[in-house]
């Protein structure tokens, strides 16, 4: 069961979750960055939206990648995309420079500066929303 806001119509997985009603836009993400952070943003978006019914919230420097459940979220840097994956098992691999616990959830840091690094943990955001998406609601 999922309960959806009444001011903004966003659907989350608790009743009455707290959250700040709107979803941001990318424009404001990636005002004033790099032409080439900007570019790897657009095809990291337009590939994880491809994978099914996702919402992305953005706040200053922040996007948020979740379903009803936030399966993954980045950080624009300077110089890279600092993406954080969150997966039901703990991946040992040299693009994920941090691994750790986030609830019942093995969190992987990945700070993705070139095509290249974000062909590489593609299939872990795959992962990761295919999980979110399995999951049952707790409500």
């Amino acid at each position: 069961m999922s309960w959806v806001c009444p001011r903004c119509k966003r659907t989350f997985r608790q009743a009455n979750q707290r959250h700040a009603c709107g979803v941001g836009s990318a424009a404001s993400l990636l005002k004033d960055r790099p032409p080439a952070l900007v570019d790897l943003y657009r095809k990291l978006e337009t590939t994880v939206k491809r994978f099914g019914d996702v919402e992305v919230v953005t706040r200053d420097r922040y996007a948020l990648f979740r379903t009803t459940r936030i399966f993954a979220d980045l950080t624009v840097m300077r110089d890279a995309l600092r993406v954080v994956i969150h997966l039901r098992r703990k991946v040992s691999a040299p693009y994920f420079i941090k691994t750790g616990p986030s609830g019942n959830r093995v969190s992987h840091v990945a700070l993705v500066r070139t095509k290249e690094g974000l062909r590489a943990v593609m299939p872990f955001f795959r992962e990761a929303f295919d999980l979110s998406v399995g999951e049952k609601s707790s409500t």
